[in-house]
């Protein structure tokens, strides 16, 4: 057997089956630090029969082994923290086989992120707004990003338009009025998913607006056939807050494992 670096779309096959068999939850964030990485085969002969990713030289974001091959967990593990200037790894907690390599041997630990899926049924209480949905399709159209101050990218002009196959931006209105603004990014590791997130501006917070637009998101992604996922930074309390307000629960955390 031998670890061969590769690209995305020699390990992308198996690490989909991995995450949707095993049903670990994941949402564009922890994509992002997947597609960001160096990718690396674990290989048996001609065959690849595992994987893993190394971000920005430092952090471990997956790492599997086929079934046949998983008694090998340990053994490579240990030869991956040695790659590149690896000294953390990033796991979400559905991922068994990654979380329990990390727990051997590590130093210290920090929780990074809530990783959410939606109920079907509307939460209890939920007043539905009349909300409807435009999304930023140009450079001029992006212009009314900047409402948002620095919730956005400082390029993210140029970010939707460069990466409009996958990544959108909607302003939300109520009777034409400007509440805020939706965001939805395709899965590009795992298809079957859509990430949604929102900005509320400031004189519309507190009156509903942030789980409206959630959970008028997730049903526009579901009408494509999507999976809504969410996400925060771990210490986020009112993302949080909002999230379960709008039919979602963390299903998953993100945690950093230091070594």
């Amino acid at each position: 057997m031998q670890i061969v670096k590769t690209c995305f779309d020699k390990i992308k096959d198996m690490m989909e089956k991995n995450i949707t068999e095993n049903g670990i939850t994941v949402d564009s964030f922890w994509e992002d630090h997947v597609l960001e990485g160096n990718h690396y085969s674990i290989q048996d002969e001609d065959s690849s029969v595992g994987y893993f990713t190394i971000h920005g030289e430092d952090t471990i974001t997956s790492y599997y082994l086929m079934e046949k091959y998983a008694n090998l967990g340990q053994k490579y593990f240990e030869q991956i923290k040695k790659y590149e200037k690896v000294t953390s790894a990033m796991v979400p907690t559905g991922d068994e086989f990654f979380l329990a390599h990390c727990v051997d041997g590590f130093q210290r630990m920090e929780k990074q992120a809530h990783f959410a899926i939606y109920r079907d049924e509307v939460p209890s209480g939920f007043s539905r707004r009349e909300l409807s949905f435009e999304r930023i399709l140009s450079g001029e159209d992006a212009s009314s990003i900047k409402l948002a101050g620095d919730f956005f990218r400082e390029d993210e002009e140029e970010w939707i338009l460069r990466n409009r196959d996958y990544y959108r931006v909607y302003r939300a209105l109520e009777q034409q009025e400007l509440v805020g603004f939706g965001v939805v990014e395709i899965g590009r590791v795992i298809k079957s998913i859509a990430s949604i997130g929102m900005y509320v501006m400031e004189d519309k917070r507190r009156q509903g607006y942030a789980k409206n637009i959630l959970r008028q998101l997730k049903e526009l992604v579901e009408l494509e056939g999507y999976d809504a996922r969410s996400g925060c930074w771990y210490y986020n309390h009112n993302s949080l807050k909002s999230m379960k307000s709008a039919g979602a629960y963390p299903k998953s955390r993100l945690l950093r494992f230091y070594f």
